[in-house]
């Protein structure tokens, strides 16, 4: 499904009144892909047996969208669009213009160890950062192009890339690399009528790439030669590939498997997302679309924490982002289903996170951290539906009763396990003993009388053997 993405021009007198009433709207800032499915592939070797292994057990992890863009903040002219990674999409943005501020970029503030600290204390154990997004700009010092951050000479820091890799590895997180292989400048048509009526008077997507202007075959070459550089230098536990849908322009079945046999031939154990246009990927991505059953096989869901993947400073209202409860609720639904969640923050173009998604960042990991062992390595619930009082998760020996607050004050029922209970406990109080009545057909656990900050309570069920649900 293409959801709402075109610029609406916000000024004057309007400009607050209308904001509100898009805001509770909340439409989409960006069109979701409708990328295939694949089967995850099976693995060949222990190396990447393991290699998905650690990636699946991580469960949380931070996407970072960085770039151009966001400079810009979703303001162009003076005008508050509804955008913000796609802002040169959006706004119709000249390259020459585009790229003059590209040059002049120089983001002072940016700290990878500070990023990595913040997923880290968010109880996160992933990063995902854009090398490249679909406007071209590349975030690290590429030799295939001098569209990249340290073309002009403004930025004199370090490698964004390099110094996550680092970070990550010094606080124990994996690392990820995002790449689209395909810009803005190879759609022919754009991505909605308004921007087919666009190009048919006369507009044309390749003035949002310099000149002369690329082939089709010309920029799936530049993708792959990054790709490679990308593989090469940082040889990332994560590549995460996206702008391969075909209203981004022409990557063929050959391309992708051309990169991939590239990319295995340097760094065989790396996480594969279905993005690249592989038939067997390592995981299948959604977006803006949790599964209402475990989809079988490896699944990541990424979304953001408001509207926006890039920085738009409008994005902080409460119209907008939810509570932190709400992103700890949906962390619970995707490790009940057997999925990672990946939460998106756009940095702004010093390189800080804004006050209120570093708030929220703090306070996710307030209650994440103390409650991971329900989360962190786990498998999907043994039952077929979640309970109307939260979720549950397990692993061998163990299960996670996810359990709301308000419904934790009474005890609550579950389906019966085939296994033995051995015990019950409060999570983050294992002191905490709870009682549990054991029946034929379902078990009443609780009351809980200790309360936890966040809006879920964790009672650790010991059992004998691997979790199964008694009646399928």
């Amino acid at each position: 499904m293409r959801h709402h993405h075109k610029p609406i021009w916000l000024s004057s007198a309007l400009a607050l009144s209308v904001h509100f009433q898009l805001a509770s709207a909340n439409p989409a800032a960006a069109p979701v892909p409708d990328n295939a499915k694949t089967n995850p592939a099976v693995s060949e070797t222990l190396g990447r047996v393991a290699a998905l292994k650690r990636w699946n057990e991580a469960k949380f992890g931070l996407f970072l969208h960085w770039g151009v863009y966001s400079v810009y903040g979703g303001t162009y002219k003076g005008n508050d669009l509804w955008s913000a990674e796609w802002i040169q999409e959006n706004a119709r943005i000249p390259f020459a213009e585009y790229a003059k501020t590209a040059a002049e970029w120089n983001p002072g503030d940016f700290d990878a160890e500070a990023w990595v600290r913040t997923a880290r204390d968010a109880g996160m154990r992933y990063i995902v950062i854009t090398a490249k997004h679909h406007d071209g700009f590349a975030i690290y010092p590429t030799k295939a192009s001098n569209y990249n951050l340290f073309a002009s000479g403004a930025y004199k820091g370090p490698d964004p890339l390099a110094a996550l890799k680092q970070a990550c590895e010094k606080y124990g997180l994996l690392f990820g690399i995002y790449y689209s292989p395909l810009e803005f400048r190879g759609s022919p048509k754009g991505f909605d009528d308004a921007d087919e009526k666009a190009v048919a008077g006369g507009f044309d997507y390749r003035t949002l790439g310099p000149e002369p202007y690329a082939t089709d075959k010309q920029i799936a070459g530049l993708a792959k030669a990054q790709i490679k550089e990308l593989a090469e230098w940082y040889k990332p536990d994560i590549l995460w590939f996206d702008g391969t849908w075909h209203m981004m322009g022409k990557w063929t079945d050959d391309d992708a498997r051309e990169s991939e046999k590239m990319i295995r031939s340097i760094i065989p154990d790396v996480v594969v997302n279905n993005r690249l246009g592989l038939k067997l990927a390592d995981f299948n991505t959604y977006e803006n679309e949790i599964p209402s059953t475990p989809p079988g096989g490896r699944w990541e869901y990424c979304w953001n924490m408001g509207a926006f993947w890039g920085y738009n400073p409008r994005n902080y209202t409460a119209d907008l982002v939810k509570n932190p409860e709400h992103y700890i609720e949906t962390l619970a639904r995707i490790a009940s289903l057997g999925g990672n969640y990946l939460l998106n923050v756009g940095p702004d173009p010093s390189g800080k996170f804004h006050p209120m998604a570093a708030d929220y960042l703090q306070k996710i990991g307030a209650w994440v951290n103390p409650n991971r062992a329900a989360f962190e390595g786990v498998s999907p619930s043994p039952f077929k539906e979640a309970p109307a009082w939260g979720y549950i998760t397990c692993r061998e020996g163990k299960v996670y009763l996810i359990i709301r607050n308000a419904a934790a004050t009474a005890p609550i029922t579950m389906p019966a396990l085939k296994n033995r209970l051995a015990g019950a406990a409060l999570l983050s109080k294992p002191e905490t003993k709870i009682e549990v009545k054991a029946g034929d057909r379902e078990w009443l656990v609780g009351p809980v009388s200790v309360q936890s900050g966040g809006p879920f309570v964790v009672v650790e069920l010991t059992v004998e053997g691997t979790p199964a649900a008694l009646v399928q």
